[in-house]
């Protein structure tokens, strides 16, 4: 194990960290809703109310039940390495790296490979498995907006089809040639890119070990899960409208969820803060939607995924800290 990897684990094994984390958590819920609530907060809180405690918390049952699906196509990544982990613990871990989850490009759940470094998993795998995992949500993205889009009657749905195919096959291509170089002057010219990698420790072995996950057919089941476990939090999304009374179908919030969330994650903004709740309000409110009532609704999704997985990261971090120190 390198140095700066023993680092990161003394300090992930800190109880300093868990106590920070957890501020970090409180913190980031107590500011979100005050800025929030601080533009008409009297009918925004009655909007909320509305909702009632117990649609939130069956809400945030269902939403959490799509963290199920991604932990096992991660599980399922590292078999692939031959890393077999007792489930609970391996759930734990996985769970961990969800409470910095709102960095840009959810980079933060990376100090997972730190804690698994104690039950054996090289740092290129689990770097390769967190890759795999990124890639295919933004495919299941594309599957999921191509059915919302189809289901609405839009006239140009097929462009989601169409760039999750682009992005399938090119991204196979490129693994293939990873795996299989070429020779000649383009494959040179075309591969200059790879010194880069290869001046980092590690990193060429990671996209290596990438593209040795990146077969067609796993990443077709990857990306339905990815499907399903975003189709979960944007059903729930659809609930939370439907209880609130706006009257927008299913497919259209589905629709209205799926934009948001890639408008978030191209924003780079960590977790999409404010990015993608404005862009939840501002289509609600182009469809007749009170801004009181959308931003409760957007409110109310934010909390049971992105800060209600935070919240589970903050408690995976701490039993993954404490069997770690055991271990250690």
């Amino acid at each position: 194990m390198n140095r700066p990897l023993v680092r990161i684990q003394a300090l992930l094994l800190d109880p300093r960290t868990m106590r920070a984390v957890v501020l970090f958590v409180g913190a980031g819920v107590t500011l979100y809703l005050a800025a929030i609530f601080w533009f008409g907060w009297q009918d925004t809180a009655r909007a909320l109310s509305a909702l009632g405690p117990a649609t939130m918390l069956l809400g945030a049952g269902l939403a959490s039940s799509s963290y199920l699906w991604r932990f096992c196509r991660w599980d399922y990544s590292l078999r692939h390495f031959g890393h077999v982990l007792p489930w609970a613990p391996h759930l734990a871990i996985y769970l961990s790296g969800l409470a910095l989850t709102a960095t840009p490009g959810k980079s933060g759940e990376t100090f997972r490979s730190a804690l698994l470094l104690q039950r054996g998993v090289r740092v290129t795998h689990s770097l390769a498995a967190f890759i795999v995992g990124r890639a295919t949500d933004v495919l299941g993205v594309c599957l999921l907006g191509f059915c919302s889009a189809w289901l609405v009657g839009q006239q140009h749905a097929w462009a989601w089809l169409a760039a999750f195919a682009a992005m399938l096959l090119a991204s196979r291509l490129l693994a293939a040639l990873l795996l299989h170089p070429r020779t000649g002057a383009w494959w040179d010219g075309l591969m200059q890119g790879r010194q880069w990698l290869a001046a980092l420790k590690g990193g060429q072995a990671i996209f290596e070990h990438w593209a040795s996950l990146w077969k067609l057919p796993r990443v077709t089941a990857f990306s339905v899960a990815a499907m399903l476990a975003y189709g979960t939090q944007a059903l729930v999304f659809a609930w939370f409208c439907h209880v609130a009374g706006t009257g927008l179908p299913a497919p259209l919030c589905v629709l209205i969820f799926v934009q948001a969330t890639l408008f978030g994650a191209a924003s780079m903004i960590p977790g999409g803060l404010g990015a993608m709740e404005a862009a939840l309000v501002l289509q609600m409110s182009e469809r007749g939607v009170g801004d009181a009532v959308a931003v409760s609704l957007a409110i109310a999704i934010r909390l049971v995924t992105l800060w209600l997985g935070m919240a589970l990261g903050a408690l995976g971090l701490l039993s993954s800290s404490r069997r770690a120190s055991q271990l250690g």
